[in-house]
């Protein structure tokens, strides 16, 4: 049977966590996109090409899986087994390895975690369907704007970022309460009306 100190072990966790996440997953990111479509002006909205989104839905889903599902499974491997191996060189009592190992499984890190994959995953849904419409190429940055907001987040606050920018897309930290905003390209959107008008 496989221990926490061998990789098969490892990837049967990782499985597990995706086959328990993935309806919630597909739940935000179409929740993402209602959002995303309700934050375009509205004479926008009827442009969301939702076979488009569906196609960037199904990479997003693969690059999610093999990336942060993979990522959240490293982090808590390398954890577990340091501890793990710190305890059995300490000889210390059993009650020692379950209160190390609770910060890590624990009810609060599966609430983190949970929190801030499903802001990432909302967030994706949100750009997906900016993107779709041919008029969103960039965002606005928008924190929460109370006493919580951290040094990372505070600064990024108004500044615009290009729509496909990870690098400034939420959640920027664990628990990032910050959101982007469309921010439609009206000089395209009145190119494509002179077209379809002939103007």
């Amino acid at each position: 049977m496989p221990t926490p100190f061998d990789a098969a072990y490892w990837q049967d966790e990782e499985n597990e966590m995706y086959e328990e996440l993935l309806p919630l997953f597909l739940a935000a990111l179409m929740a993402g996109m209602d959002g995303g479509i309700e934050a375009l002006p509205p004479n926008i909205q009827p442009l969301v090409n939702p076979v488009r989104f569906n196609e960037a839905a199904s990479r997003f889903a693969r690059e999610y899986r093999y990336g942060n599902i993979h990522n959240i499974t490293e982090t808590t491997r390398a954890q577990t087994q340091a501890i793990m191996a710190e305890w059995v060189r300490s000889g210390s009592s059993l009650d020692a390895l379950e209160t190390q190992l609770t910060g890590i499984f624990g009810a609060a890190r599966a609430s983190q975690i949970a929190a801030t994959e499903v802001t990432r995953i909302f967030a994706e849904g949100n750009a997906q369907a900016w993107i779709t419409t041919g008029f969103v190429n960039s965002v606005r940055f928008n924190t929460a704007e109370d006493d919580r907001v951290c040094p990372l987040c505070s600064p990024l606050d108004g500044q615009i970022f290009d729509v496909d920018d990870y690098g400034y897309k939420p959640p920027i930290h664990i628990n990032c309460r910050c959101f982007n905003t469309p921010v439609v390209d009206l000089e395209a959107v009145g190119q494509q009306l002179d077209e379809i008008l002939g103007l």
